[in-house]
This record gives C-alpha cells, sequence and structure tokens, in this order.
C-alpha cells in the first residue's frame, strides 16, 4: 500500500479525471488523498477519498468576479491572466496548503499534480518524495512532431503545412512563455533555499521519474520530444456519484425529455465547467439555430449566479444548468460543446458529431484535433452565430462519413482502460 497525494486545480473537467485516478488507486489499496479546492470537498468524500484544501478556489474565483472570467477566457491572452491573476498569486498560500497535506499523518510517497500546481516539485522536494506530473490535455506538451493550436491563431488550423512550419517556433514560444511566468515560483525556490530548477518547464530541480498522459491516444499518439516514460493511458473517466447531480425532480424532466416518445434525439449545446461564464449570445444564438433546423435542443446553461436564464421556452427546447454528460451525451443528434478536455471526452466517448465553439486556452487546440479526426466542425467563438450555426450542424447532421467516423472514436475511446492504465503507470513508478 502506498500513501498517494494528487493535487489539482480548475473546473469539473479538470476534477473528474483525478477522482477516477483515486478511486482506481484505492480499489488496489492504496491510501488516496485528494488535495484540491474547497469547494470541491464533497465530490472527494463521494469518490470515497481523503481531503486536503488547496487554494486557490479557482470555480469560486471565477463566479465571483466577471472581468476575471473575461480576461482568463481571453481568446489568445487567457492562459497568461490565469497565471497572472489565478496561480502567481496565491503561490504561497497553496504551498502552505499542500506542504500540510504532505505531512499529515504519515505523509505520502508518491505527489501526483496537475502542472497548473505550480508549488508541487518544491513541496516533493522539500519532503524528499517523488512526485510525477498529470497532463489532462495534449496541448501542454509543445510537440514539434505534432504541434499544438496555440490560442489566439486559429487560422493555423487551416494551413496545416504552415503550422508544421511553424512548429519548431512555436514550441520555443511556448517553453520560454513558461520559463518567463516561472520566475515567482523561482523566488518562491530560492526563499525556501531550494536549489534553481534545472527543469524550468515544471519548476523542478531534475525531470520527474514518469509522468501520466490522461487523455486517449486518438487525440494524440506519444511523440520523440515527448518527456521519457509518458504515453497515453485512455481517457479516466468519472461515472460515480456527482454531487451536482441533477435534483429528482430535474432528472425527470431532463429523461421526459430525451425518451423517445417526446420526439427525435435533441442537438445539446454546452459550454462545459468554465466557458458558460463568458457565454455571452451563445444560448440565445443557439436556440434560434435549432430552430432554423427544425430540431430539438437541450441546452447544459451552468449554474451561475446570473447564468442564462431562458424564461419559457418552446416544447421543442429545454434548458438545465448541470446533467452529467456521460447520460445526455450518447443520445444526442450532436454535440455543440466548447472544446474544454473533459466534455471532449466525454464527446468522444458518446459517439456523437460535434460542433466544437473553443474559446480559449487548450480548446482550439482540442477542437483541432476533433477536426481531424473528422468527427468535428469548429466555429470558433467570435463567429457563432445562428446562421453560422446553423449551417454547419445541418452539413454535420448530414455526413454519414462524419456519424460512422464518431461511432468507430466511440468503440475505441470505450476499449481503452483509461483509469487501469494510469494506476498502472503509477505502480511502475512507485517500483522504480
Amino acid at each position: 500500500m502506498a500513501r498517494i497525494l494528487i493535487a489539482g486545480t480548475g473546473s469539473l473537467g479538470d476534477l473528474h479525471p483525478f477522482l477516477a485516478l483515486g478511486r482506481g488507486l484505492a480499489a488496489r489499496g492504496h491510501r488516496v488523498t485528494l488535495a484540491h479546492a474547497p469547494s470541491f470537498r464533497a465530490h472527494a468524500a463521494a469518490a470515497g477519498l481523503g481531503f486536503a484544501p488547496l487554494r486557490p478556489d479557482y470555480a469560486a474565483l471565477l463566479a465571483a468576479d466577471a472581468g476575471l472570467r473575461a480576461r482568463t477566457l481571453h481568446p489568445a491572452r487567457g492562459a497568461a491572466a490565469m497565471w497572472r491573476e489565478i496561480i502567481a498569486p496565491h503561490l504561497r498560500a497553496s504551498h502552505a496548503d499542500l506542504l500540510a497535506a504532505a505531512a499529515e499523518g504519515p505523509g505520502c510517497d508518491l505527489l501526483i499534480h496537475a502542472p497548473t500546481v505550480a508549488v508541487a516539485p518544491l513541496v516533493a522536494e522539500q519532503r524528499g518524495i517523488p512526485w510525477a506530473p498529470a497532463l489532462l490535455q495534449p496541448f501542454a506538451l509543445f510537440s514539434v512532431h505534432d504541434p499544438s493550436l496555440p490560442p489566439g491563431l486559429p487560422w493555423l488550423a487551416e494551413r496545416p503545412w504552415l503550422h508544421r512550419l511553424l512548429a519548431p517556433g512555436i514550441r520555443r514560444l511556448g517553453l520560454g512563455m513558461m520559463r518567463r511566468w516561472s520566475a515567482p515560483v523561482a523566488a518562491l525556490r530560492a526563499e525556501l533555499g531550494l536549489p534553481p530548477a534545472g527543469y524550468p518547464l515544471l519548476n523542478a530541480a531534475r525531470p520527474p521519474r514518469f509522468g501520466l498522459a490522461l487523455f486517449s491516444s486518438l487525440l494524440a499518439a506519444r511523440q520523440p520530444d515527448w518527456p521519457p516514460r509518458l504515453a497515453p493511458t485512455g481517457f479516466p473517466f468519472w461515472d460515480g456519484p456527482d454531487p451536482e447531480a441533477p435534483s429528482p425532480a430535474e432528472a425527470a424532466r431532463i429523461a421526459a425529455f430525451l425518451a423517445e416518445a417526446a420526439g427525435p434525439p435533441p442537438i445539446v449545446f454546452t459550454l462545459g465547467s468554465a466557458a458558460f461564464h463568458r457565454a455571452g449570445a451563445f444560448w440565445r444564438e443557439s436556440l434560434e439555430a435549432a430552430r432554423r433546423l427544425g430540431r430539438r435542443a437541450l441546452l447544459l446553461t451552468g449554474r451561475a449566479e446570473g447564468g442564462f436564464r431562458p424564461g419559457p421556452l418552446p416544447g421543442w427546447a429545454l434548458a438545465v444548468g448541470y446533467a452529467p454528460h456521460a447520460e445526455i451525451f450518447p443520445r444526442a443528434a450532436a454535440i455543440v460543446h466548447q472544446g474544454g478536455i473533459g466534455t471532449t471526452g466525454q464527446a468522444m466517448r458518446a459517439g456523437r458529431p460535434m460542433l466544437v465553439v473553443p474559446f480559449a486556452n487548450d480548446q482550439p487546440d482540442n477542437a483541432n484535433r476533433l477536426r481531424r479526426l473528422g468527427i468535428a466542425a469548429v466555429l470558433p467563438e467570435g463567429r457563432y452565430t445562428a446562421s453560422a450555426a446553423a449551417t454547419a450542424l445541418s452539413a454535420l447532421l448530414r455526413d454519414a462519413q462524419a456519424a460512422a467516423r464518431a461511432r468507430a472514436v466511440a468503440e475505441a475511446v470505450r476499449a481503452e482502460d483509461g483509469v487501469g492504465a494510469a494506476c498502472d503507470a503509477v505502480e511502475a513508478g512507485l517500483a522504480a
């Protein structure tokens, strides 16, 4: 039995893979503690995991500050704003929280962390324990052989030859940006008496023993310039208890709307667990697009205060705050979503064609990878109108090849054992 601490940040799409990994490791006899935002204490308890609060509380900060939401979801500068305004100001609080979690009781034998938990390597060095980054999306790998699509440059996706040509420069730019952002971490390392980061990408003295790539190889296969001992495991889907599940009354409304007797499968519109904060006219345009197509529509609008309030809807449309994607997506005619990695994995598993409307950060890259698989069309958020959405969805719903490819991708994703492969990698790393 190993004592394993898993540290993460972000919204539900970032949380669920760690719940699945933690539950899988616990089922193998390990003692697992999740260090995450205080908002997610109930989620860890529902998964049967220990819990340690870890600041900052990303979801709470976004919910409370409209300006922050706009800046962190900016198409080109969102990632910089996320680092500058959420991660960097809370580095010392994050460090204190994670150091306490790693020292609690008999301590821990391994620290697994999202790269956005920038203090994790520092805590591991202070405690003398191994650590491993867990990447949720290929965007963060900056591969020259399979280049990521940078935010703010969606036109590169239409020019793959130029994208490949610029790949070395994109990698240098990304790594240079990470080094500049790491200045506050470097200052904290010096303050703690730790040596300078010889591995600046993750603010560590040396590279980790191993890492986890918690996504499907269909989205990105291992490349020669990836870190050693890092390969896609498949998506670790969380299908366990959900404290945010709809109330019985709301669940009954959703079930009645999705029932065959109610009509043909609807188009599902969602902006995941973060982008809904900056929806703008997305919901109104989506309803109008569905009306023009003569299609039923199910809108998952998010549960933020001041969020979308549609008022009375026609019988062919239903709007709810949240419902588990694994239950909704397989019953859709098509899925319109923002391209966040959690939503992307669930949509791939559902086997339905997609229209992806990326906003910021990794979403344009995920959208481009789905388009390359032949299972999605892409419409940037700034060009999302009822007319454009209706045109794209009409073509997508008539495309028999896209539907067949979506079903084939779903079969392959369902055949992957993301949790089992990730647990195997963790145990092999512990034994090394």
